[in-house]
């Protein structure tokens, strides 16, 4: 009696405390309440009788943690607690939290365990049950831990009602639970060969096959850094290709890992071995856009990158389509593309493009091997008749017949033939490379003569063109300073386009944000003043050589005997076409390696191409032909870095007209470069201020199509390179200063540039002072440059000179402009060859950077020899005045 009256008090206890933390249960309570004593009014009947039945349930079975001699005293507490079920089917065990839901039964089913549980026999021998302390003190104990689950459980079921559980469950877009779940359903989506090896691949997931879990862990999904960037969920490429080598029947046979290998193990392992899928597998890149209504979750679309490994006999099209058709629990998703390499679509030798680059790369490179060996024949023929002419010498008079060695590669011109002296007395002086050849050449009577078309032909051999670009002489018409500052800027260039690829394909592209705020970060986005050092450069070259051309006559078959606007006119055509022939060539070929290149990474990449040049390249290339591509929009822009060599053509076009003017109307050329000057600082600032930009460090290339790329924005720099060049032929490079004017001047030029490098930095600038920094910011960069030509090449330069002029730097020099066209395409390269988003870090984009920049003028060396440095070479030959000037 006295166990009864414990355990009642013990039920009032229990009741007090449902009572208490769950009221919203009542009823189910007074269920469960009216359950329990019905099972202690069967132990008081088993009490009453001296001990339990062999048609009872043993008392252990209900509190199992009275018995300290059981192991599994709590798993078969759950068992028989489920006996205890209400008329909603919700068990003792699942009220406090012993069970979970998916484990509920019905009515049925448990009225069914109960007359299992009656008729089984639990224990061989009756027990006689005896009553003490410790198993009242326990029985409290379990019950009071039992209450304390029960809180437990029913928090974490009203926490189940909302839509948090986890970052990783509420970004699920699609997995292995979501297909298994949702298949019925969004099989509907696809349909023929694709549908039945989906079903094959649902199958294998619930069969929990190693094929079918290998083919789930190359897919992606959530993993870590959402916030902080990651919009690449890209799973395993490589893994879902392996799966295609696996792709057998029979088990592959286990590797014995005991030869010592550190990969011995690994080659044993699950990830190297086991059979493959029972169909092929492709890899899938989905585009999509997801948002959501929880605004503290996403606040704004954001465009997903995420990676599927399914059958290969799905297109494209039906797995954009059955994604579309999943339920996220959270996210909703729209597709936008879906892109796969193993269904490419395109192949090289289809393509009409990469058949007449291919023509061409073949014709070309018979003509290199051509002039090569031409020119290697030459120079053996040279050797032999020095060595001649060296026998001769001894034995003749030494003031008639005295060999001067240093004249044998020196070239006269004489009834259009070309004439390779070995006699001083028409010796030339030949100490600038302008004046040279590589080809030595000479002959018993002193001289060979080559036909115009052995001329031009040589102009493709690589010895020569390798050693003209090699050379470390310059003319002494030339400012070396120039080689400096284009090597330097080249380099800032690639620096800045590296930084600018590698964060579009980053996992942690907030990392931006941070580094923004960093005061060296402004090196980077200062970068776009690289472009104002060329445009000065240029404008610089183009005023100081026509200068010094003219003053040397050297322009009078052009003008004499002819009409002011007739010379002019042919100047101009002169000036222009030269420069098209000499940019063209490599121009054009590059458009087609861009369109080419293009059209297969938008095809076989894991990763989307940075740019739409595949469209944009096959219908607008004339544009970059004709060099007009910056007057239409950027979006129809092939190759977006070409906006440069468009603006310069179109300055070299207007400098042209101002310098033939010049040289009958001086004054009226300076009052129209004046008037240009001030219209494109004004047009920008008032482009500025219309359009509200504000220059900062966040962004530099806001407002690209209306600031950046049009040429009356950015037409300063190019004018004031003008004037330098100017200045420089007017002083003959020579200008007397005060050292302490120079060194006014450097000071000035040097807080000038750093004004405009870190200005901007922790600075918000409003509407009207934005207007004006952009009109006159790229201006200041290119006067500051003028400034360092100026000083360095009249003798004021000091310990820059030397550094800008150094003759390493002139190979650099030499292949910028090809270097300009190729170094984007190796970057597009390398991060279309990614599989996986890369993680920056200040030391890995430093590292990018050098190996990009060895990469790029690797390239661009060969296409300097290959195409710019036989078209140069070929028009000197072709020009009237035999001798070109060379920078």
């Amino acid at each position: 009696m006295s166990l009864l009256v414990i355990l009642l008090c013990a039920s009032c206890v229990l009741s007090a405390e449902l009572d208490s933390s769950v009221n919203k249960e009542n009823v189910r309570e007074e269920k469960l309440r009216s359950a329990l004593i019905d099972a202690f009014q069967n132990i008081k009947h088993a009490s009453a009788k001296g001990g339990i039945d062999d048609e009872s349930p043993h008392i252990s079975d209900l509190v199992g943690s009275m018995s300290p001699n059981s192991s599994k005293n709590h798993k078969r507490t759950e068992e028989n607690l489920d006996v205890l079920t209400d008329d909603d089917g919700l068990t003792f065990a699942e009220a406090f939290g012993d069970v979970e839901p998916e484990r509920r039964t019905s009515s049925t089913e448990k009225s069914h365990n109960v007359q299992h549980i009656v008729k089984t026999t639990k224990q061989a021998e009756k027990t006689t049950f005896k009553p003490n302390k410790d198993i009242f003190s326990k029985l409290n104990e379990s019950i009071r831990n039992t209450l304390n689950e029960s809180k437990l459980q029913l928090k974490v079921e009203v926490s189940n009602h909302t839509d948090f559980v986890s970052i990783e469950n509420m970004l699920k877009i699609i997995d292995s639970k979501i297909l298994v779940t949702q298949w019925r359903e969004i099989q509907r989506s696809v349909k023929g060969l694709c549908k039945e090896e989906m079903q094959v691949y649902v199958n294998g997931l619930l069969e929990r096959k190693i094929w079918a879990l290998k083919m789930e862990d190359a897919s992606g999904r959530y993993t870590s850094m959402f916030y902080w960037g990651n919009n690449y969920w890209t799973g395993s490429a490589e893994l879902c290709q392996v799966l295609n080598d696996q792709h057998d029947a029979s088990p592959v046979k286990q590797y014995n890992g005991n030869d010592g290998s550190i990969l011995g193990q690994w080659r044993n392992d699950v990830s190297m071995s086991g059979s493959g899928p029972p169909f092929a597998t492709a890899f899938y890149n989905v585009r999509m856009v997801i948002t959501t209504d929880q605004q503290e979750l996403i606040k704004t679309r954001r465009t997903l990158h995420l990676g599927l490994c399914f059958p290969r006999s799905c297109s494209r099209e039906q797995v954009g389509t059955l994604i579309d058709a999943v339920h996220s629990p959270v996210l909703r998703h729209t597709v936008v593309a879906v892109r796969s390499p193993q269904h490419g679509g395109y192949t090289y030798i289809e393509d009409p493009t990469f058949q007449v680059l291919l023509g061409v790369c073949t014709a070309l490179a018979v003509l290199l091997v051509t002039a090569t060996v031409y020119d290697m024949r030459l120079g053996r023929a040279v050797r032999r008749r020095r060595r001649r002419a060296a026998n001769m010498a001894a034995d003749a008079t030494a003031n008639d017949l005295k060999l001067d060695i240093s004249t044998l590669d020196t070239i006269t011109h004489a009834s259009g033939k070309s004439m390779y002296n070995v006699n001083n007395n028409i010796a030339i002086n030949s100490n600038t490379s302008e004046e040279r050849l590589t080809a030595e050449t000479a002959s018993n009577d002193g001289e060979i003569k080559l036909s115009i078309w052995s001329e031009l032909l040589l102009s493709f051999s690589m010895k020569a063109n390798v050693l003209q670009i090699f050379d470390q002489s310059v003319g002494a018409d030339t400012v070396p300073v120039v080689h400096g500052l284009r090597s330097l800027s080249m380099l800032w260039v690639i620096f800045g386009h590296t930084c600018i690829v590698v964060f579009k394909y980053a996992d942690n592209t907030a990392l931006r944000a941070v580094l923004e705020k960093s005061f060296w970060f402004q090196l980077i986005i200062s970068a776009v003043y690289s472009v104002d050092t060329f445009f000065c450069l240029g404008g610089m070259l183009v005023s100081f050589l026509y200068f010094r051309t003219n003053a040397n006559g050297k322009l009078d078959l052009l003008t004499k005997g002819r009409r002011t606007l007739t010379s002019g006119v042919l100047q101009f055509l002169g000036l222009i076409g030269y420069r098209f022939a000499r940019l063209t060539a490599p121009y054009l070929f590059m458009i087609g390696v861009v369109e080419v290149t293009m059209k297969w990474f938008a095809n076989n990449a894991v990763f989307e191409p940075p740019a739409a040049d595949h469209e944009t390249c096959p219908q607008y290339w004339w544009r970059n032909l004709l060099y007009i591509n910056t007057l239409f929009p950027v979006d129809q822009m092939c190759m977006l870095w070409s906006w440069y060599l468009s603006d310069d053509t179109q300055f070299y076009a207007v400098s042209a007209i101002l310098l033939i003017l010049a040289t009958s109307h001086f004054k009226l050329s300076v009052i129209l470069t004046s008037v240009f000057f001030l219209s494109s600082l004004v047009t920008t600032g008032y482009v500025s201020w219309s359009s509200e930009h504000v220059p900062s460090g966040e962004d530099p290339f806001t407002q690209f199509d209306k600031i950046y790329d049009k040429p009356w924005t950015r037409l300063g720099p190019y004018l004031v390179g003008m004037a330098t060049g100017w200045i420089l032929f007017k002083t003959n490079l020579k200008i007397r200063m005060n050292r302490i004017w120079a060194y006014v001047g450097w000071t000035v030029c040097t807080c000038t540039l750093l004004f405009l490098i870190f200005g901007l930095y922790s600075t918000q600038l409003n509407v009207a002072v934005a207007a004006v920094y952009s009109a006159l910011s790229h201006s200041l960069w290119a006067a500051c440059i003028g400034w360092v030509i100026v000083a360095c090449s009249t003798g004021h330069g000091g310990w820059v000179h030397p550094l800008l002029s150094a003759p390493i730097l002139y190979p650099f020099s030499r292949v910028t402009y090809c270097a300009y066209l190729v170094h984007p395409v190796v970057l597009r390269f390398v991060a279309m060859h990614l599989t996986h988003p890369i993680h920056l870090g200040e030391l890995l984009v430093f590292v990018l950077f050098l190996g990009l920049t060895v990469m790029s003028y690797f390239f661009a060396f060969l296409i300097s020899v290959a195409f710019e440095a036989p078209i140069v070479t070929m028009l000197k030959i072709l020009s009237p005045q035999k001798k070109p000037h060379r920078v």
